[in-house]
């Protein structure tokens, strides 16, 4: 939950205040195409990790309302955070 919420700030920053203080001052990709490229694909990035983390994190609740037990075996101790650190 750290990591998301870690993700959400820097995707907010990157998507919503970089891109509207870029827009507000007249930058278009033709004015610095590599930054603006940069900035686009790091809000992909954030948005592509956060995804993969909530899916993983829907999947372990749905499994600890079927099986406890197997929610155990595969995201307890651990696990869990080799599980969390291959989402990115």
């Amino acid at each position: 939950m750290f990591v998301m919420g870690i993700l959400d700030i820097t995707a907010i920053i990157a998507v919503g205040f970089l891109t509207g203080y870029l827009g507000y001052f007249g930058y278009v990709f033709c004015s610095s195409p590599k930054f603006i490229y940069f900035v686009g694909a790091f809000g992909t990035f954030c948005w592509a990790a956060e995804s993969m983390m909530d899916g993983i994190l829907a999947l372990n609740r749905c499994i600890e309302m079927w099986a406890s037990e197997l929610a155990r075996k595969i995201f307890g101790g651990g696990e869990m955070i080799i599980t969390e650190d291959s989402t990115n």
